[in-house]
């Protein structure tokens, strides 16, 4: 079985909703991020993919990280994720555009969240943390 390693932003808005996209080709919806580059770490990798797949500079922002976490891939077949995750909290709701690999991107609230399909990593590590409100400072 293969491995990747990524890194992704659980994005949260003042209200506490979520981001999250969905790359073009699949129906699951995932945290923005993506796979470590050669000689980048985790902050790096994270710092570019956001640019890359939002158009959002998140160099100079706080971001805490909340775990990894291992598990299934939903876009590869035999494949397993190894997800690390950083929590940022945005000081204003913002809208996005989908840029890159994504075809769309949403923010999902406590109320709605069951309404997507979701990728393994967000339904087994990210959203049970999010839904406790294990994020809150």
């Amino acid at each position: 079985m293969d491995k990747i390693v990524i890194c992704s932003a659980a994005l949260l808005n003042p209200e506490g909703d979520l981001l999250m996209v969905r790359k073009k080709g699949s129906s699951y919806f995932q945290l923005p991020g993506g796979k470590i580059g050669p000689g980048e770490n985790q902050e790096q990798t994270l710092v570019r993919e956001l640019k890359e797949e939002l158009q959002f500079d998140v160099s100079e922002m706080g971001m805490r990280f909340i775990g990894s976490h291992c598990t299934q891939a939903v876009n590869e077949l035999n494949t397993v994720v190894e997800g690390h995750i950083y929590l940022i909290n945005l000081a204003e709701r913002r809208a996005f555009a989908a840029y890159e690999e994504l075809e769309e991107v949403v923010w999902i609230s406590r109320q709605d969240w069951q309404s997507y399909r979701l990728a393994h990593l967000a339904s087994e590590f990210v959203i049970p943390k999010w839904l406790s409100g294990d994020f809150d400072e």
